[in-house]
């Protein structure tokens, strides 16, 4: 499954902040990430939280648009879904 991702870099702490309507991307997991957002840090945070987060393999998260923007696309295992809507408003 796709999941749109906004991410906010150099948090306090790497959290997810919920959902938003975004119009470009339509519903999107915004996350706050403690990495910055240099030398692919932030990207490498996004993956590691993630795979943590929804308790899946670093591996099963692939980045597939978005490396230099804050608006990212990853691709995830299809079990996540169920993780992720129980996180819906």
């Amino acid at each position: 499954m796709k999941l749109a991702l906004k991410v906010i870099p150099n948090a306090k702490k790497s959290e997810a902040a919920g959902w938003e309507e975004d119009p470009r991307t339509g519903r999107t997991l915004k996350l706050r990430i403690a990495a910055p957002p240099v030398e692919g840090k932030a990207n490498k945070a996004v993956i590691l939280f993630l795979a943590s987060w929804l308790g899946i393999p670093k591996s099963s998260v692939i980045l597939l648009r978005g490396e230099t923007g804050r608006l990212k696309v990853v691709e995830l295992p299809e079990e996540c879904a169920e993780k992720l809507s129980r996180l819906a408003p």
